[in-house]
């Protein structure tokens, strides 16, 4: 089944904002209505297997991701390194009355979430990261993307 763009949700860029005492974040309002019409507040945070920040998708495309993840060959070692690391930390969360998602202790330390943190659009879902390890990863992959030429896909891309 194609999902058509109108059906897509679009999260869009970068957003600085500040966590709380309590480990809470407030999602920012461009996004609020999206969320609230698409999934009822309704969403889930894991750990990116990959990078030190944190995911956070609407229910139902987590539940479409989680199902292709459960899909893959169980006794091969890179679907249970996915597993074990984007599934086995997941959490469901729901916007509270202020329009803010806590962020569990474990999911902070992993991310090395302190004060300041990057919500960061990716189109169907978002990444959440500390300021200064975003600031450090852009870096990074300024500086790898010009040690090698770009794949075909994208030197064909027209912006």
């Amino acid at each position: 089944m194609t999902r058509y763009i109108e059906d897509l949700f679009m999260f869009r860029g970068v957003h600085n904002i500040s966590i709380d005492s309590k480990g809470r974040i407030k999602i920012p309002v461009r996004h609020l209505s999206q969320i609230i019409t698409n999934c009822a507040g309704k969403m889930v945070l894991s750990i990116h297997p990959d990078d030190e920040c944190l995911l956070l998708y609407p229910l139902g495309d987590w539940q479409k991701l989680e199902l292709k993840v459960s899909a893959l060959p169980s006794l091969n070692i890179h679907t249970k390194r996915l597993k074990r690391k984007l599934i086995g930390h997941a959490t469901e969360c729901e916007l509270d009355k202020a329009s803010r998602i806590l962020i569990p202790s474990t999911l902070r330390e992993y991310a090395k979430i302190d004060k300041k943190i990057i919500l960061s659009g990716q189109g169907l879902n978002f990444e959440l990261w500390d300021e200064k390890s975003w600031d450090k990863q852009i870096k990074n992959l300024d500086s790898l993307s010009r040690k090698e030429d770009p794949p075909e896909e994208i030197k064909h891309l027209s912006l």
